[in-house]
């Protein structure tokens, strides 16, 4: 187990090392700067109260040296070089999520608004808020920290696509393990797996149960009545700081499959467990079976073992 675990973790931490490392290459913040600055050339219109830029920010800034268009976003720069609006997001300190969410929240959006540009100001006038915000709490500033800003917003942002790639591996892998299961013990229905392919990743067994694979839960299946009979949970990530958090989020899909059907098996597939949630696990009643991810896909006794409680005790299939 522990050198399933070591031999996990190097491996993706030197995926992540070249990830990082590609999107450092391929970052243009340098010449996102570059063009934000000779956009100052340009008539332009600087109405900071119609673009939501404080006093405070304005004198921030030009106390610090830098032309308008470097630090503000104005929807004409912007309407001429769209790439530059992910600039002043990322000096903005702004994620894409925490910037969606907050668009969402104040109604930026094609269904409140009549033209786009109308999205495109009051999208700016949100930047500007942030940046006005920073800029007025800043002594001291020059371009090389501009840059420094935006690696350090999109290094979480890379974190974040790392994480998500785990996941989404891990996702695949158990996937591809149920599925040459069942197609090895000849299991699938062909031709209404192949009907079914317009309502997601889903196998239909000869029995008429169903397997989708999907996310909340990772995988469902459910009777040929259309009951749910049991969800799958799949958490790759080995980081054991992060544990506790994927045994809520796993609670939380597995209240919900609880609370419509109680009879629902609900089997919960980490890579890594501590103490602590090994101890939480044996509290846990929404949680019925534990199976550790990295030994179904390392070790094949493990695998079988995982397989012939799915199939042959969970979805009751006939299987030798």
């Amino acid at each position: 187990m522990k050198n399933h675990i070591k031999g996990e973790l190097f491996d993706r931490y030197l995926k992540r090392s070249a990830l990082f490392w590609k999107f450092s290459r391929d970052a243009k913040f340098a010449r996102w700067q570059k063009e934000s600055r000779s956009a100052a050339w340009k008539s332009l219109i600087w109405d900071c109260a119609e673009l939501g830029i404080t006093m405070e920010g304005k004198k921030a800034a030009e106390r610090l040296g830098f032309a308008p268009t470097e630090i503000f976003a104005h929807p004409e720069v912007i309407k001429d070089n769209p790439e530059l609006f992910e600039y002043y997001r990322l000096l903005s300190c702004l994620s894409n999520k925490g910037y969606s969410q907050i668009k969402m929240a104040f109604g930026i959006s094609k269904r409140n608004l009549k033209t786009n540009q109308e999205i495109l100001l009051r999208s700016c006038i949100l930047l500007n808020n942030f940046l006005s915000t920073a800029l007025a709490r800043t002594v001291s500033m020059n371009r090389e920290h501009l840059l420094r800003i935006m690696f350090a917003e999109a290094g979480s942002e890379w974190q974040g696509t790392w994480v998500n790639q785990i996941g989404i591996l891990a996702s695949q892998e158990l996937e591809a393990i149920i599925i040459e299961f069942a197609k090895k013990k000849n299991l699938i229905d062909e031709a209404k797996t192949e009907k079914s392919a317009d309502d997601g990743n889903i196998i239909i067994l000869k029995s008429g149960n169903s397997i989708r694979f999907a996310s909340e839960p990772d995988v469902e299946c459910r009777n040929k009545k259309g009951d749910l009979i049991c969800v799958l949970e799949i958490k790759g990530s080995a980081d054991k700081a992060g544990a506790q958090t994927r045994l809520g989020e796993t609670k939380k899909s597995f209240t919900k499959a609880k609370h419509e059907n109680p009879h629902c098996t609900t089997i919960f597939l980490p890579s890594v467990l501590t103490a602590s949630v090994k101890e939480q696990l044996k509290k846990e009643r929404e949680i019925d079976k534990v199976f550790d991810l990295l030994e179904i896909t390392k070790d094949s006794a493990r695998r079988r073992e995982f397989l012939n409680e799915l199939f042959k005790y969970v979805l009751r299939e006939r299987i030798s």
